[in-house]
């Protein structure tokens, strides 16, 4: 039931979360949009325990472990990446690579500072487990690091490291795709014919059809090794084809709650076309040969 009810919190966030990206283009409004997101999910997670207690420490456990620092890592992550996008430098695309190279040797410190419990969490070790992830147990030693005072009810001595360890991981992500796009704007420049305006591409066919596809190249993970955003690749569709998806979400939800025909019925449209264009080629004509044999004449 743990399971269940976890894994649905975690759904409804990263839903809203993605909504808040989509709609919102104000970063601070944005960031606090989330944290208030996540801070609910937690809540709702911590009532959820302190009602329904552990079956074992197995379970509880696992729950330190690997799903409170799910959610909560998203916070410490989206907080980090709020200060990066407010003193990024407004610089050319180099000194900005170099910024972002510094703050990769950041989290490379870290990394290092806390070496033994990164080890530990890449490894997927389990044999310290019952020190570290049972609530109200004193863990005595020099080779983990302070950390903040937090409620005993609902945190173990080492969640909130397993937190952050996943945050920065996220961070790092975050960092080298943006560091992709620069090495793209450095390498690649713009040819007249996409310099003239008359040779963009604009979208002219219903919002919901473009919307399937996003989603599509999303959870497909097409762009940037999987490790664009649906936030990144309305972003991209918006500039590039010359359309509002400010409302996409809502899109995105109408599409899920279709119910008298296919969910991705553009999708399903696309690929009917493409199969019929396809049997069209390859069907036999018997006179096909010799026009082609005369044609040659």
């Amino acid at each position: 039931m743990l399971a269940k009810v976890s894994e649905e919190l975690y759904t409804q966030l990263d839903e809203k979360i993605t909504q808040i990206l989509i709609e919102e283009t104000d970063i601070f409004r944005s960031l606090s949009e989330i944290l208030k997101a996540v801070r609910e999910s937690l809540r709702q997670l911590k009532e959820y325990i302190l009602a329904n207690p552990f079956i074992d420490d197995d379970e509880q456990i696992w729950f330190f472990k690997y799903i409170k620092p799910k959610f909560y890592c998203l916070r410490l992550f989206y907080l980090e990446k709020y200060e990066l996008q407010t003193i990024v430098p407004s610089a050319n695309p180099k000194q900005i690579k170099q910024f972002y190279h510094d703050e990769l040797a950041t989290i490379m410190r870290f990394f290092q500072r806390n070496a033994f419990i990164y080890q530990y969490y890449r490894r997927g070790a389990t044999e310290l487990d019952s020190i570290y992830f049972l609530r109200g147990v004193d863990v005595q030693s020099v080779l983990l690091p302070d950390i903040p005072e937090q409620d005993c009810e609902f945190s173990t001595s080492q969640d909130y490291l397993f937190s952050k360890i996943k945050a920065y991981e996220l961070l790092q992500e975050y960092i080298l795709t943006q560091l992709r796009l620069l090495d793209n704007q450095i390498s690649v420049q713009p040819t007249t014919a996409v310099k003239n305006e008359t040779n963009r591409l604009t979208w002219t066919g219903d919002k919901t059809n473009l919307v399937e596809v996003i989603y599509g190249l999303f959870y497909t993970g097409q762009l940037n090794n999987g490790n664009a955003t649906i936030a990144d690749i309305i972003k991209w569709m918006e500039a590039n084809l010359q359309i509002d998806l400010s409302r996409s979400y809502r899109n995105f939800i109408d599409i899920r709650n279709r119910k008298r025909d296919s969910p991705t019925r553009f999708l399903d449209k696309m690929r009917d076309f493409i199969l019929q264009r396809i049997d069209e080629d390859n069907t036999y004509k018997p006179n096909r040969g010799a026009k082609l044999l005369g044609d040659k004449q």
